[in-house]
């Protein structure tokens, strides 16, 4: 907030606070970029993952949603230059589904989690398994019936 005019800016920029900050930067510029980057791709993938799931979402949209977090990491912060950069590098890690669409980027989210793979799998398992209990008993049923019937047309 000190740097909305030109003479506000000058003063941060001269402050001893900025240039020891400057200092820390330039001899280590290229891991602290990478820890920004990386806290930033965990900001927005939870976000992801804990608001939408595996639900197809405009990347834009889910940004809004993380930079409201007040402790959020600035984007201008990390090695993406744009959201489109970033975008394509989740769709390239293969954390995303990504797609360009003429509405902007959207992303769904890839689960990975095992136990939560575990727990579909037994549904789906348990599920099949009843469908096809339910299938077998009503051919029991059928062939009962049929057997009545012709044990009525003998009688």
């Amino acid at each position: 907030k000190q740097c909305r005019d030109e003479n506000g800016f000058k003063c941060h920029m001269t402050s001893d606070s900025h240039l020891r900050q400057m200092k820390i930067f330039r001899d280590n510029a290229g891991g602290m970029m990478d820890s920004f980057s990386k806290e930033f791709e965990v900001g927005y993938m939870e976000t992801l993952r804990r608001r939408h799931g595996t639900q197809r979402m405009n990347a834009n949209n889910v940004y809004q949603e993380v930079i409201q977090d007040k402790h959020h990491v600035h984007m201008n912060s990390t090695k993406w230059a744009s959201l489109s950069d970033f975008v394509q590098y989740l769709g390239k890690k293969g954390l995303c589904v990504v797609e360009e669409t003429e509405r902007g980027w959207y992303v769904t989210y890839i689960e990975r989690d095992p136990a939560l793979l575990a727990r579909q799998d037994a549904l789906k398992k348990k599920t099949d398994a009843d469908r096809r209990e339910e299938r077998l008993a009503g051919e029991r049923r059928e062939t009962l019936r049929l057997e009545a019937a012709r044990a009525l047309d003998r009688a």
